[in-house]
């Protein structure tokens, strides 16, 4: 045990090292290309940005909402095994991102007149699995972002608490 070196995995892609050298990136242009592939996000300026249903969380992901508002739902989104971090920069607007609980999150934000919080709505922490793992990082200047971690039936849970008059906050 002496000999273990503790390293930073947390930004790299886990895939990388299992590929074969056959398979790296071999020009610089296709490193390029490789990296484009796998950052990807989303602004918002004066309107609002929604992504839900099926899509894919690249392995970076960046958000901005300048007076504005973008929603991230990854509950039914694909994600891969390893770190993919969340980059949340939200000015005078709104961002919420909502999380499975099978999937672990770490998160860690700024902020300057605004708020950066992390909720566990009815979902247990120790249910994720720390095969995948989400970072969300950030800065909220008089702003709101929001990280929610929450089922996928909490939507219907709250229709039926409204309809039979049982709200819950």
């Amino acid at each position: 045990m002496a000999d273990f070196k503790a390293k930073d995995y947390r930004l790299t892609d886990p895939l990388d090292s299992r590929r074969p050298a056959s398979e790296q990136p071999s020009s610089q242009a296709e490193q390029l290309t490789y990296q484009r592939e796998s950052m990807s996000g989303v602004v918002s300026f004066l309107s609002s940005n929604e992504r839900r249903g099926r899509w894919e969380l690249p392995r970076k992901f960046r958000a901005l909402a300048v007076m504005g508002n973008v929603e991230l739902d990854l509950r039914e989104a694909e994600v891969g095994y390893g770190v993919s971090v969340i980059e949340a920069v939200a000015v005078m607007g709104n961002i919420e991102i909502t999380i499975p609980p099978e999937i672990a999150v770490e998160c860690d934000g700024d902020t300057l007149l605004g708020s950066f919080t992390l909720k566990y709505e009815r979902a247990n922490p120790a249910v994720a699995n720390r095969d995948k793992v989400i970072r969300i990082t950030g800065t909220a200047y008089a702003a709101n972002v929001e990280v929610k971690v929450e089922g996928p039936d909490e939507g219907m849970l709250k229709k039926l608490g409204r309809t039979f008059g049982m709200q819950r906050e």
